[in-house]
């Protein structure tokens, strides 16, 4: 081919040459396509949104599908979603429980603002509060008197008690099934293999 080419005369070199690179206009069956090469401008001002169409893959137009499901039968197509398993929520009448919530419930006061915790009422008041006499032989005789008697002599008045204080109920560690105390010590022990002596471990 090379041989036929060069013994051509100038000018009918070049029509042939014009022929061999020719793109031909009518591609052969196991032949592939190539996508058009974008240029700089569309690669560098293209957006995400322009690449949306109003085609399908095949050329077709959107408006001539004629048998796209209503996206009522999409939705009914899907799997159901199972709910959750829910703790079983006891319904009978709990009798004691429900007095223990009340009392509870009952012992709280106002919310601070600066607590985290709802404080609760001061179990005691001003009324309720006695100081037995003392049973010292001539406690009320001037003469023997101490200052450490003054402690106590007065019950306390209402504006001197508070109304509300903040005990500390362990309640979270009382609601643990193990109360057996963990060991949180460090063990400095080998672990030692049930199988082979090889297998021990010293770290």
């Amino acid at each position: 081919r090379a041989s036929a080419l060069v013994s051509l005369s100038p000018p009918d070199l070049l029509v042939k040459m014009a022929d061999l690179t020719a793109a031909p206009e009518t591609k052969a069956p196991g032949a592939t396509m190539t996508a058009k090469e974008p240029s700089y401008s569309e690669v560098f001002y293209g957006t995400t949104n322009g690449l949306y169409k109003g085609h399908w893959s095949d050329g077709t137009r959107g408006t001539e599908v004629s048998d796209v499901p209503p996206i009522s039968q999409i939705l009914a197509a899907r799997p159901t979603v199972r709910k959750p398993v829910r703790p079983l929520i006891a319904t009978a009448k709990t009798v004691l429980a429900d007095a223990i919530r009340d009392e509870r419930a009952n012992n709280l006061t106002d919310k601070v603002i600066s607590a985290d915790v709802i404080p609760k009422k001061f179990p005691v008041t001003a009324d309720n509060i006695a100081y037995p006499a003392s049973g010292k032989r001539g406690s009320d005789n001037p003469l023997y008197a101490t200052s450490s008697q003054i402690y106590g002599k007065e019950v306390p008045m209402a504006h001197q008690l508070p109304d509300r204080y903040f005990p500390s109920t362990n309640l979270f560690t009382k609601g643990f099934v193990e109360t057996k105390p963990r060991y949180t010590g460090l063990t400095t022990a080998p672990t030692l293999s049930k199988v082979h002596v090889a297998l021990d471990e010293y770290y």
